[in-house]
């Protein structure tokens, strides 16, 4: 028996978003929010622009909810940029060739902002019934730099179409809001050279910046996170030692400041309790699931709301007794 894996980012967000002026430039923001700027565009060390907040922003709010400004099929040619910015306001031409180039001299200019600010997201083929990737320009999700130990993070909306940004713990004023540009498990050489080839440039964040014994344990423990990540759904037979690796994950997870997989991982810890009936610790690791995907892509997201709904019900899981019946430990067990 192998623990099924689901995607734990949503694709629904919260749809009371309105728009709001932030430094001469609309974007979507909480309609809960009030009406003070929650960040601004401002030079940052060694790094350009960037965005930083401007007051204590809490863990899981919506920073921005942006439809892309053109949305095309990977690899586009220069010709079909120009031929979808043809298609745009002046206005919106005039900020699309005001964002960063870091393909000068190699690209056409075009071409070349496309390639440094693009991102991928998927959306439903109704003709082909499928999903297919799509490449989209956001003049403002833009903005946001590159962090391998990021503090904010990106889901698309396909029932909005609009690409949201939320953060992923807690923020002081003054901090500057990152999300990552590559996976966050790869080593150092690894990330680098992803994203040097994707965007041209090299990270310069604080986990990129390490050195000497601390690189190589955060590499060491980024590289094991991976490593168990790949383990864990073939122990569906060994719920025990599924648990176990879960649990060394999410402290290492913790210990390189890291959202993303966290869910995922408590998911799978949901699916071995379920399969031996201990359903009050499935419950405790169905809720942490749920606690964290709402706050990396929503309360109304997918994710978020399958975990709910487990959460209220774990013996509906189709896992529920398959094996004979253990008592495992659940999140906060020592």
């Amino acid at each position: 028996m192998a623990a099924s894996r689901m995607s734990t980012t949503g694709l629904d967000a919260p749809s009371n978003t309105s728009l709001k002026s932030v430094n001469g430039s609309t974007i979507s923001v909480d309609l809960l929010e009030s009406e003070e700027e929650i960040f601004t565009w401002q030079e940052v060390p060694d790094k350009g622009k960037g965005l930083v907040a401007t007051r204590s922003i809490h863990r899981g709010e919506l920073l921005l909810a942006e439809p892309p400004l053109f949305s095309l099929e990977p690899s586009p040619s220069n010709s079909d940029i120009l031929a979808a910015l043809a298609e745009c306001t002046r206005e919106a031409q005039s900020e699309y060739f005001a964002l960063p180039n870091e393909f000068k001299g190699r690209l056409l200019p075009a071409l070349g902002i496309f390639e440094t600010n693009a991102l991928y997201y998927n959306v439903h083929d109704s003709q082909r019934g499928c999903t297919r990737e799509v490449v989209g320009i956001f003049l403002h999700g833009s903005r946001f730099n590159s962090s391998c130990t990021p503090n904010v993070s990106l889901t698309w909306d396909s029932t909005l179409g609009v690409m949201t940004f939320r953060t992923l713990r807690n923020i002081e004023e003054g901090v500057e809001l990152c999300f990552n540009y590559t996976d966050v498990l790869a080593t150092k050489e690894q990330r680098q050279q992803c994203i040097l080839e994707d965007r041209n440039f090299l990270c310069r964040c604080s986990t990129c910046e390490l050195e000497g014994v601390e690189l190589a344990e955060s590499d060491r423990r980024r590289s094991t996170i991976a490593r168990l990540f790949d383990e864990v759904p073939n122990c569906g037979n060994e719920p025990t030692l599924g648990i176990r690796k879960i649990r060394l994950a999410l402290r290492l997870l913790k210990e390189e400041r890291l959202v993303h997989y966290e869910a995922s991982f408590c998911y799978d810890a949901f699916q071995f309790c379920v399969s031996v009936s201990d359903f009050i610790n499935a419950k405790a690791w169905i809720r942490r699931a749920w606690e964290v995907s709402c706050c990396t892509s929503g309360p109304d997201s997918n994710a978020a709301r399958t975990f709910k709904t487990y959460w209220a019900n774990p013996r509906g899981h189709h896992l529920a007794g398959g094996l004979p019946k253990a008592t495992l430990s659940g999140p906060d067990s020592r």
